[in-house]
């Protein structure tokens, strides 16, 4: 006999010899045997508890006249364990709540934190509900799996709208959609985003928001929330964003002591759309000779040999660039190390497609839910972010990709 905290496990070598027979004839039955052995001994040792826990509450001198009153059979489904039958005391009074098994509850608080994270990943309620028993051993509903996430939904919320405390120095802004269950039907749901890049050049995400992507005004309620909530606007320097008309106006009314600089991959888009299709290959040779030059001069002097080939016959898109090619070029007034980074909205890209790869897999969503996704994704990709600054050798990044961001990133929820 082995004692092993409060369970106890007898071994009777008669039985363990005919236990390795079974495992040699049937493996699959032997394994179910033992595991039904196992969740009958947790059973029996949360009955004890639960037993001790109701002789102590009718101690109690405020239970004077109080007795027991029979059990309710209950099945709670425990973590590493699976479903497990429990046998609940009850007082004549029904004054008794259990601190074992509390009432109402019928899932492990960490078998929660699972199906949140298992949700948060991109698996819908529908599929989790699916796979349940066979995973867990109990059928757990949809509803169930939906209700998981408000084990994390508070700490999601408010860390989606915590002070910012810190300084960042460039900001990255752009819109994306996303599917919105509403009513009985689905529809496409926009929402704002806003990097920012701080001390050491490491990324963080500032804000993801509803709000028209194409509307300055819901750009201006954003920019006014983030100094609201304590960022420092003095301390900005420049914004990267894609061509919206009015939008540098309202981000340097906002954010008075930066330049702006037009994204490279939106403004290359929209000059090629212009671009007759016979030309277009050309055209974005040339182009990329501008966007990738070792200087300011350097991509002027190209600039000017596209515009010299290309303006007669492709004088629409040559004129698409030029009138953004001051903010095309804003990066070169910054390190060096940084221009690659500062030259697109590529680093939200890769938030919109964090997030695009979860909600895409979930079916429909309320908004409820969509924000909670989001902040679990803005929180996965902060801790690859805090450890790699945006100047840092590719093969560094590497390196801290590897991390269990998802882990780390459910572990900050659920504390």
């Amino acid at each position: 006999m082995q004692d092993m905290g409060i369970i106890k496990v007898e071994v009777n070598f008669g039985e363990l010899t005919q236990t390795l027979d079974e495992f040699r004839r049937n493996r699959i039955r032997a394994l179910e045997t033992i595991t039904s052995d196992i969740r009958m001994a947790v059973s029996n040792t949360f009955n004890h508890l639960l037993n001790a826990e109701m002789e102590i509450f009718l101690g109690r001198m405020d239970q004077k006249g109080n007795k027991r009153n029979g059990y309710s059979q209950r099945e709670y489904v425990l973590k590493g364990v699976g479903g497990i039958r429990v046998r609940m005391p009850i007082d004549r009074h029904r004054k008794f709540a259990s601190a074992v098994i509390p009432a109402r509850e019928q899932i492990d608080p960490r078998l929660k934190q699972d199906l949140a994270m298992l949700h948060l990943a991109g698996l819908s309620t529908r599929m989790l509900s699916m796979i349940s028993k066979r995973i867990l051993g109990v059928e757990i509903s949809s509803d169930t799996v939906s209700k998981s996430l408000e084990v994390v939904e508070e700490k999601a919320l408010a860390w989606l709208e915590r002070p910012l405390t810190n300084p960042y120095w460039a900001l990255f802004v752009d819109g994306t959609n996303f599917r919105i269950q509403r009513r009985g039907s689905t529809e496409k749901e926009p929402s704002l985003v806003v990097l920012g890049m701080g001390a050491e050049n490491r990324m963080s995400i500032l804000a993801i928001t509803p709000g028209q992507k194409d509307n300055v005004f819901c750009w201006k309620a954003v920019f006014s929330d983030l100094k609201k909530r304590g960022l420092d606007a003095s301390k900005v320097r420049i914004g990267i964003m894609d061509g919206l008309p009015g939008l540098e106006s309202a981000f340097k009314e906002a954010f008075t002591n930066a330049e702006t600089a037009r994204c490279w991959v939106h403004a290359l888009r929209n000059a090629l759309a212009k671009a007759p299709k016979r030309l277009a290959d050309a055209f974005k040779v040339l182009a990329h000779k501008v966007m990738y030059a070792s200087s300011e001069d350097t991509a002027r002097t190209a600039f000017a040999a596209l515009k010299e080939q290309f303006d007669s016959d492709a004088q629409r898109a040559v004129s698409c660039l030029e009138k953004d090619l001051d903010s095309l070029l804003i990066h070169y007034r910054f390190e060096k190390s940084l221009w690659r980074c500062l030259k697109t909205t590529n680093p939200i890209e890769r938030v919109n497609r964090e997030l695009k790869r979860r909600t895409n897999q979930m079916e429909t969503m309320g908004e409820r839910t969509l924000r909670i996704v989001s902040a679990f994704t803005a929180l996965k990709l902060e801790y690859n972010w805090q450890k790699t600054p945006m100047d840092a050798p590719q093969l560094l990044k590497l390196k801290y990709i590897k991390q269990n961001e998802m882990e780390s990133a459910m572990e900050a929820l659920a504390q």
